[in-house]
């Protein structure tokens, strides 16, 4: 059809060489640029370190419902462009010139500037918080049992990650950083006293630095709680990547396949089967950052705080 018309145009020119000036800007236009359906590279962010288990996790998850929600279209190739930090990859993200898609603790501010897809990636997760610490601070941390009992303490944070924000709008102190990897030196420096990480992060992240850092632990038997999601995003224009990765992830929801990922990879495995915090303190904060028509209470989407617990052991 785009062939028909250029055509069309050229006969009604007097010349051939406005004729052939016609069919050579018509080439340009229609062969020279994609739309964005027909995008063959999606753009993200390298991995932050050699131990950045998560960002296989969530790349791994984009390839799945990529390839979930295609409905014949032909899959794009994910393409690692530079190592960043959170506070450039949303830059660029915003921009959507280096980076095409990425994953991001959400908050209000960055579901203002870009495209949301609004399906936690690991089922909130990310909410329920234990600490890395010192082992010779466990004794300290023994005695911590409510929210003014942690308000004395210092947590490390990396400075664009929503959880600073969320942690000091709770009168908790935060020592923070440009650089995720800093903060393990951090704790075991003593600089601050725990490093508040998902449930399912500090144990992977451990093992992984167990040599550099054989000092740190997982305290296991507090547990802070508040809503919080990462997401995929997208920039705002590309409605269409958006619906994509949204329709492949609900269909990995359907069938199971959500929860069977993240029962198999080795950043959240090892947290499963849930159900084994006994005797573990709670204290919950608020997250003034989500937007308030999140259904936190939807177990399609996310875990409960019962999900925890033994059947037994009613949550605190």
């Amino acid at each position: 059809m785009r062939v028909s018309l250029c055509n069309k145009a050229c006969l009604l020119t007097r010349t051939s060489e406005y004729c052939y000036a016609i069919l050579l800007a018509c080439l340009l236009l229609f062969t020279g640029l994609p739309t964005q359906a027909e995008v063959q590279v999606l753009n993200i962010p390298k991995a932050r370190s050699e131990y950045d288990i998560a960002h296989d996790y969530y790349s791994n998850l984009l390839l799945k419902a990529l390839q979930k929600g295609a409905d014949g279209r032909e899959l794009p190739q994910l393409k690692e462009t530079l190592m960043m930090e959170q506070g450039r990859a949303l830059n660029e993200l915003i921009k959507g010139k280096l980076i095409d898609v990425y994953w991001l603790g959400t908050d209000n501010h960055k579901e203002e500037q870009l495209r949301a897809i609004r399906i936690p990636l690991e089922r909130g997760l990310m909410g329920f918080r234990k600490f890395i610490i010192t082992r010779d601070n466990i004794p300290v941390f023994d005695k911590v049992n409510s929210l003014a009992d942690l308000q004395k303490m210092v947590a490390c944070q990396v400075t664009h990650w929503p959880d600073t924000q969320i942690l000091e709008a709770a009168g908790l102190k935060v020592w923070d950083s440009a650089v995720y990897e800093n903060l393990f030196k951090q704790v075991s420096a003593h600089r601050c006293d725990y490093f508040p990480r998902g449930y399912h992060e500090g144990i992977a992240e451990l093992d992984q630095r167990r040599k550099m850092y054989p000092d740190l632990v997982r305290y296991d038997s507090l547990l802070l709680r508040y809503p919080f999601a990462v997401y995929f995003f997208v920039p705002k224009d590309n409605e269409t990547l958006a619906r994509w990765i949204e329709a492949g992830l609900e269909r990995m929801i359907d069938d199971g396949e959500l929860l069977q990922y993240m029962q198999q990879h080795p950043l959240t495995a090892k947290v499963f089967p849930l159900g084994r915090d006994v005797n573990v303190r709670r204290i919950d904060i608020p997250n003034p950052l989500m937007g308030k028509n999140t259904d936190y209470a939807n177990p399609r989407y996310w875990f409960q705080p019962e999900d925890f617990y033994p059947p037994e052991t009613p949550a605190p």
